[in-house]
């Protein structure tokens, strides 16, 4: 079934059927964005999950829809960002838990105590440090290989301004790295 023809019945019929080819479509794509922002399989599996639920409600409150993973990668990119926000809070509630008053740390939280030492998960650390913005247009560039058009298209940001956010993320991503012990 064509794309078109699957947001056409999920526009004017809301047809399960549809959507479950949309669905196939890019659930792996829409993983490994999620995976790109979250940095684990289990909450990139459950940003996955909620964002295809919500965009099959949205839909049938579109008037119309040209192409469907750049709006659904909106939603994702939202509920990821969510989760990021919540996820920040949850760590700074652990660590001021498990900080004495003198400042001497108790014990560390899961994060810092499962810190690995290979090259690629100290890539994915120093990622984690940066703001979601820096983090998401290095890794739709880098980890996912698209092109700067690709990435204009999908964050709807003209060309120009992919390419000036990209030089700030690899300043901040030099930044990081060259500050490491």
């Amino acid at each position: 079934m064509p794309e078109q023809k699957a947001i056409r019945l999920c526009l004017k019929h809301r047809d399960p059927a549809g959507f479950e080819f949309l669905v196939q479509q890019y659930k792996r794509e829409a993983f490994y964005h999620a995976h790109s922002l979250l940095g684990n399989e289990t909450d990139a599996a459950d940003a996955c999950q909620d964002a295809f639920l919500r965009a099959f409600e949205a839909m049938p409150r579109l008037k119309s829809l040209d192409h469907f993973y750049p709006w659904f990668y909106r939603i994702l990119r939202n509920g990821c960002l969510n989760m990021l926000d919540r996820r920040k809070t949850r760590n700074a509630y652990a660590k001021e838990r498990f900080t004495r008053s003198d400042g001497d740390v108790v014990s560390d939280t899961p994060e810092t105590l499962t810190a690995a030492t290979e090259d690629r998960q100290e890539v994915w650390r120093l990622l984690g440090e940066l703001s979601a913005d820096h983090r998401e247009i290095l890794t739709l560039k880098y980890i996912h290989g698209f092109r700067y058009d690709e990435i204009s298209d999908t964050l709807e940001i003209p060309r120009g301004t992919v390419m000036s956010r990209l030089y700030a993320a690899r300043q901040a991503f030099r930044e990081k790295f060259q500050d490491q012990p």
